[in-house]
């Protein structure tokens, strides 16, 4: 399937997770993060990849706003690169009672939308580079991360958030984020 219609046909009666973002290590670690945690679902990401096996869940990543919106999903995880205009017309579409989660910096365009759905806000993620180590600092202590990658870095307590709705915790998640 590579066609948004067939994708959003198949994944109709399923809860439908779409990761708006231009940075494919975004989708990685989380499809990483549930693997790991033994979390089942199906997926359509930007490159090309997926997986169909009937699963409850299915996350679909793009970074195209209107592919986004024709996919009516229940979660939506949008990470900080994307350009703010134009989000109205995904914002519509999220599915009653579903969640956005957003960086601080969309708080203005998320709260002005007039649907009804749960939002999440996250900041930018604390990071430390000491002589090419990287870490994040995190409530749990430094945890230390293999990436020097600042967009994607930037982005990662979205990721958590979102590995929060299929059931993984905060300590559940930065395991796999260590070896990622």
């Amino acid at each position: 399937m590579s066609d948004i219609s067939e994708i959003f046909e198949y994944s109709k009666n399923k809860t439908r997770v779409l990761v708006l973002s231009s940075i494919p290590s975004v989708a990685k670690l989380l499809k990483e993060v549930l693997d790991f945690n033994r979390k089942d679902f199906d997926y359509f990401l930007h490159g090309g990849s997926s997986s169909t096996h009937e699963n409850d869940f299915v996350i679909f990543e793009t970074s195209d706003i209107e592919n986004a919106a024709t996919f009516h999903p229940n979660i939506v995880l949008i990470t900080d690169e994307i350009p703010t205009e134009n989000l109205d017309v995904l914002l519509k579409t999220i599915v009653s009672g579903g969640v956005l989660i957003y960086p601080e910096n969309f708080e203005e365009t998320a709260q002005n939308s007039e649907n009804y759905f749960r939002k999440l806000t996250f900041g930018k993620s604390e990071i430390q580079n000491l002589n090419g180590a990287v870490t994040l600092k995190t409530e749990m202590g430094s945890i230390p991360v293999n990436s020097t990658d600042e967009n994607f870095l930037r982005n990662i307590e979205g990721i958590k958030l979102l590995s929060q709705q299929f059931g993984v915790m905060e300590e559940e998640f930065y395991e796999p984020v260590i070896g990622f």
